[in-house]
């Protein structure tokens, strides 16, 4: 049976020492995992989030990112490049400290980059150098990474469940994997449960959230066909919610493309998506085969 976690994007979208708290809050609102978005990974406050981490007994860490412009795998720019592989590097370190057997998220490419064009050979060629080296160094840690599909707006090179399989093929490193998200499934793909049920047990990581990116519940998503599949592949990881603090919209909306509330607190939408998917997990594996 799968987890059913939380991401720290409903509190920080830049996590600072400031918002440590989150991660015994997400604890307190039961929690199963918490999946902790590092989108710098060289100001991490990694100490006192171990600290808090050691007061939340049962419940998993996995980290996820969103790489900066100029940290970019598939750029021609060689120093981008670079930039890249020493970021995830670093990335690696840190989640290694807090005990993360996972890096999920945009962790092959800038978040956002767009070539203007189709994705080409060459970038391919450079993302594929770039993951070896990276699940080397991570493997050594015992660490996966998971590539996370994201829409068509956000990237051009990686959309689908089905590219995200070709890619790791083509890199040929075991502890490269995938994850999925519900958001950027609704967009992209023709068939959710396929999708899920094609990545078999490649799949290692999701994030949860409704078409209108709130919270489980709150859109059109069918989620109970979206547990079924998770079941059907013998599904064991964790299902974060990832949805945005609505008290910082006006600041994050051009990095999210949310721009409405869907609850007056991060707490709200965390106890409302919570309740909503451990009733349906409960359906689900409640059913006869």
């Amino acid at each position: 049976m799968f987890k059913i976690g939380l991401n720290t994007w409903l509190w920080a979208d830049l996590f600072s020492e400031k918002d440590i708290y989150c991660i015994g809050k997400a604890y307190e609102l039961g929690a199963e995992a918490l999946d902790i978005s590092i989108n710098n990974p060289y100001s991490f406050p990694t100490e006192k989030a171990v600290e808090e981490i050691s007061h939340c007994k049962g419940m998993e860490i996995i980290t996820s990112t969103a790489m900066p412009i100029d940290c970019n795998a598939i750029s021609a720019n060689v120093q981008e490049r670079d930039n890249a592989l020493n970021y995830m590097k670093r990335l690696v370190d840190v989640s290694a400290q807090l005990g993360s057997r996972i890096i999920g998220g945009v962790n092959y490419a800038a978040s956002g980059y767009h070539s203007g064009k189709l994705r080409s050979e060459q970038e391919v060629e450079w993302c594929v150098e770039y993951l070896r080296r990276v699940a080397e160094y991570a493997a050594e840690y015992g660490i996966s990474i998971a590539l996370e599909p994201v829409k068509r707006f956000e990237t051009h090179f990686l959309n689908t469940a089905e590219q995200a399989l070709e890619l790791i093929q083509y890199a040929g490193s075991p502890n490269l994997k995938i994850q999925l998200d519900t958001f950027h499934m609704n967009i992209e793909e023709a068939d959710l449960p396929q999708a899920i049920e094609s990545c078999g047990d490649k799949l290692i990581h999701m994030h949860l959230v409704d078409s209108n990116r709130g919270a489980p519940g709150m859109g059109h998503i069918p989620w109970l066909d979206v547990l079924r599949s998770l079941k059907k592949i013998r599904y064991e990881g964790a299902g974060c919610i990832e949805t945005f603090n609505p008290t910082t919209l006006e600041r994050t909306c051009s990095a999210t493309y949310l721009t409405r509330k869907f609850a007056d607190s991060p707490e709200e939408l965390a106890e409302k998506g919570l309740a909503y998917l451990k009733a349906a997990r409960t359906m689900i594996y409640s059913e006869q085969k």
